[in-house]
């Protein structure tokens, strides 16, 4: 699959086929999508980025804390649960992307974008493999909790996502967009 396609062709997946069920991601995509990640541009070769690939035990932990953050007082209806599954324990594979924290504003927006553009390149090499993936961020990914489980020290670095990768359920459709044109203006 060549660039162009990729970025034309991907799409964000949000409900996941269990790996026993069809949803298995072999570790090598992972493995290309963070090296494809580690080439994004970065201003400045500050290098902000920082993945922390989860394993069974974490998912777990941080599935159940999804479950606690989405009904804290009671347990989850047979539905919530199913969705829940689907969404946060289904996918093969969880990276989380953490930014290095540091003082200047202006760096800090700079490496924000770097690390945007990292998790764009993972997306585009998981597609490019055939798969799927999420950018997802949020009450999950900012609790202090998934510092904790991720091994994350939020005084040198934040999580500014989770990417979720797997086999969707169904292929997201392509989504309405605004022409183009209403976004560029030339100058003379």
């Amino acid at each position: 699959m060549d660039t162009r396609q990729a970025i034309l062709e991907r799409r964000t997946a949000h409900l996941w086929k269990a790996p026993e069920h069809g949803g298995a991601v072999p570790d090598v995509v992972v493995k290309r999508a963070l090296e494809a990640a580690h080439a994004a541009p970065c201003h400045k070769f500050t290098w902000p980025w920082g993945f922390v690939w989860a394993g069974a035990e974490t998912r777990a932990e941080i599935f159940d804390l999804g479950i606690s953050l989405k009904c804290p007082n009671k347990d989850p209806s047979p539905r919530l649960l199913e969705k829940l599954t689907a969404k946060l324990k289904n996918p093969a594979h969880l990276v989380a992307v953490t930014q290095t924290v540091v003082e200047d504003p202006y760096t800090s927006k700079e490496d924000y974008a770097a690390c945007a553009c990292a998790i764009q390149n993972m997306a585009l090499s998981i597609h490019a493999d055939g798969f799927a993936s999420k950018w997802s961020s949020g009450g999950l990914t900012s609790h202090t909790q998934s510092y904790k489980l991720l091994g994350v020290d939020p005084n040198t670095h934040t999580i500014i996502g989770f990417v979720w990768i797997g086999v969707p359920q169904t292929t997201p459709e392509k989504p309405a967009r605004s022409p183009l044109n209403t976004h560029i203006r030339r100058t003379p």
